[in-house]
């Protein structure tokens, strides 16, 4: 059963948190590159009314609202939601892999397949394969992970690109050079 929090409802809540079973998803999120994230200064929005468009999803235990679904926006700020002017149902009677499979539904259909930047899809394949469990991506895309190949086909690009990416992200990081004046203080400390 889903209902709408209500505002006498929303008044008794005291905490906000992301439910444990949708932790893996919301992770997954704050991981990605978006598109525009670089461009975008949210400071020339307002985000309060922007926040108003959104539809978060949770459960209600006791005084604490645990959401799992509506995070996946740019601008979520999840200790600045307010309960008062947000969307929110509230459902009953829904079991912790369900909620999990709620999240990640979200995740790929609000925010992975529209705007994630196209030059970091390594770092989402390594992402989304140890974030998300081989139960849920068999639901979502009918493999227990996900391979680059089909990541490719998804996102329009080639399995090489993907291969490039990992290997530009996984070269061995050279220390910083030293300068002269540490070289020379070593040698003189080394004598």
């Amino acid at each position: 059963m889903v209902s709408l929090l209500s505002p006498k409802e929303a008044r008794k809540i005291k905490s906000i948190k992301i439910h444990p079973a949708a932790n893996s998803a919301f992770e997954f999120v704050k991981s990605l590159e978006f598109l525009f994230s670089d461009a975008i200064r949210k400071d020339l929005f307002n985000v309060d009314i922007l926040n108003e468009g959104a539809i978060f999803r949770g459960i209600v235990i006791e005084t604490e609202l645990h959401i799992f679904s509506g995070f996946e926006s740019i601008i979520f700020d999840l200790n600045n939601l307010n309960l008062a002017t947000a969307t929110t149902l509230i459902h009953k009677d829904i079991t912790k892999s369900e909620i999990e499979l709620f999240a990640w539904k979200a995740v790929i259909s609000n925010c992975l397949l529209n705007s994630v930047s196209s030059e970091y899809l390594d770092l989402i394949h390594t992402n989304i394969n140890e974030r998300i469990p081989s139960s849920v991506s068999n639901i979502l895309y009918f493999k227990s992970h996900l391979s680059e190949v089909l990541l490719a086909d998804m996102t329009g690009k080639t399995k090489d690109t993907i291969a490039k990416q990992k290997s530009r992200h996984n070269q061995p990081q050279q220390g910083n050079p030293i300068s002269i004046f540490e070289q020379v203080i070593e040698e003189v400390n080394h004598y």
